[in-house]
């Protein structure tokens, strides 16, 4: 019975040396230019500045620190991969796949990610400013403190999403699906919210400093304490919206 379990013990530890040597060989190859393919590989701090990645799959690969600037992932799948400070400014992204990918602190300033999936994605803190992300999924994504400021976003859906603290100043968000979304203490000064959706959001202590909001939803939406000074609000739905101690489109403060 002992020899059984020091043979199984011994077969375990060379299937996992292949295992590991198989990993680095996938990994060696991938950086050489030799594959586009590296799900679950160590890439951490990679240089891939102008690399034609379109249609990769780096699914759960760590790519914390890595450099895409310029490159191309579209329709790449990085679902569950960790990008933690990773540079994808100027990255071509369109359709690319980056649910529950860890993305905090990335770079993604002037990023071309028109429908690309960021469902339940992590990007505290993401510097994303001027990011063209038309039709794009958020849902339940965390922005807290993200950038997205001058960003295009019409018709992105950020269902459940989290943006406290985060700054969509002049970001155009036309018809955009924001139900349900958390965005305390957020900048949304001149942003372009006409026709959004934004029933049962939380807004409190926002700022929509001349902010078109004309068209939009607000059923259930929480404003207190925020800031609508010549904020547009014509032929909004206001159904039980909150407007608690606001600062309204006309200076008055809301009782």
């Amino acid at each position: 019975m002992r020899r059984s379990v020091v043979a199984l013990v011994a077969l375990l530890a060379v299937i996992a040396c292949w295992n590991g040597g198989a990993g680095a060989q996938t990994a060696e190859a991938f950086l050489a230019g030799n594959s586009k393919d590296c799900p679950g590989c160590n890439l951490a701090g990679a240089k891939l500045k102008r690399r034609n990645l379109a249609g990769a799959n780096l699914s759960g690969a760590n790519l914390a620190g890595a450099t895409f600037h310029r490159s191309s992932l579209r329709g790449a799948n990085l679902s569950g991969a960790d990008l933690t400070d990773a540079n994808l400014n100027k990255t071509d992204l369109l359709q690319a796949n980056f649910s529950r990918a860890k993305m905090k602190g990335a770079m993604l300033f002037e990023a071309e990610a028109g429908r690309a999936d960021f469902t339940g994605a992590d990007l505290t803190e993401a510097m994303m400013g001027n990011i063209r992300l038309t039709g794009g999924k958020l849902d339940r994504a965390n922005l807290t403190e993200a950038d997205l400021s001058s960003g295009l976003l019409n018709e992105a859906s950020f269902v459940n999403a989290t943006l406290n603290d985060a700054n969509l100043l002049q970001t155009r968000l036309l018809r955009c699906d924001l139900r349900g979304v958390v965005a305390e203490m957020a900048e949304f000064t001149q942003a372009n919210l006409r026709d959004a959706n934004l029933s049962s959001a939380i807004l409190r202590q926002s700022i929509f400093y001349l902010a078109d909001l004309g068209g939009a939803d607000l059923s259930s939406a929480d404003f207190s304490q925020a800031v609508l000074r010549s904020a547009k609000l014509d032929n909004t739905k206001q159904t039980d919206t909150k407007f608690t101690g606001a600062m309204m489109p006309d200076n008055s403060i809301h009782p």
